[in-house]
């Protein structure tokens, strides 16, 4: 025996992701079509090159020249101008937006109705973000992560809320806040991460503590699978993010020691399965203790 395998009790498809996915699955069936999709419905080349394969379009940009089909938002939102937009044009538009990610885009809007200047702790390259950004009148000043907040000097008088990414790591929103507070003592926190990116990664330290080795299979492209890499390293863990059995080197499956592997919340179970067969069929077995989703 080589090793044991153990699965991370919280792992893949979030609730949102379901959803989105859900979508795209019947609008292939019932149309209209074409089906098209503003963005990737979730950050997974698994997940996208499956719906191409069927015949789903997706798209960066709308196109003026469209007529008929319909058009699906991603799972991670777009900005009021954007959707207006496209609700002008003469295509069906459904919404796959995540139900958290609508709900952190009127908690941003509301805030700034109070009279918050907004703060964000997320990444500003990512379509979440453009998302809220695209939702209020003033952008949120963005915080990636703690270290950003050294340079932030806020406005006497100012009422300052700060949001977050929905899927940011916990230890660094933590960071951030607490560097944030000290320099802005009535801070008003609205929160945002949800809950199944903090199930995860409390799996993923849960994990790191039976295991030196993670495997983390997700999209390079997917926060939340990154986060869950950076939380099972920072826990002292060897963690590599693969996007598929696939991208591991057979070198890898000559070695020997017990692993423990987690999925991003865009990635389907299928891809554990097929690297879990893969480990039994190299010599490893499924530990008893491995936990039930």
């Amino acid at each position: 025996m080589k090793g044991k395998i153990y699965l991370a009790e919280k792992r893949g498809f979030c609730s949102g992701v379901e959803r989105a996915v859900k979508i795209v699955s019947q609008a292939v069936e019932q149309g209209p079509y074409p089906v098209r999709v503003l963005h990737e419905i979730v950050h997974n080349e698994n997940v996208v090159n499956d719906f191409i394969s069927r015949g789903v379009e997706f798209y960066e940009e709308p196109d003026p020249a469209w007529n008929g089909g319909c058009l699906i938002f991603s799972a991670h939102g777009v900005g009021e101008q954007l959707e207006n937009s496209v609700r002008s044009m003469p295509v069906k538009v459904i919404d796959a937006t995540c139900p958290l990610v609508k709900r952190l885009h009127a908690v941003a809007v509301e805030l700034e109705k109070d009279g918050f200047t907004l703060l964000m702790a997320g990444k500003r390259a990512h379509r979440e973000t453009d998302g809220v950004i695209g939702r209020v009148q003033t952008a949120p000043v963005i915080f990636e992560n703690a270290s950003e907040t050294a340079t932030f000097e806020p406005e006497p008088g100012r009422r300052y809320a700060v949001i977050s990414q929905t899927t940011l790591s916990t230890d660094e929103y933590e960071q951030i806040l607490e560097r944030l507070r000290k320099k802005i003592p009535d801070l008003h926190v609205a929160g945002g991460i949800c809950q199944a990116t903090t199930s995860r990664q409390a799996a993923v330290k849960k994990l790191s503590e039976k295991c030196r080795r993670i495997l983390v299979i997700g999209s390079t492209k997917s926060s939340n699978s990154k986060r869950l890499r950076e939380v099972a390293e920072s826990a002292g863990a060897d963690a590599v993010l693969i996007s598929d059995v696939d991208a591991l080197p057979e070198s890898f499956f000559e070695t020997s020691g017990d692993i423990g592997i987690t999925s991003g919340a865009s990635a389907p179970e299928h891809l554990v399965n097929a690297l879990v067969q893969k480990l039994l069929s190299c010599g490893w077995v499924l530990s008893d203790q491995s936990f039930p989703r």
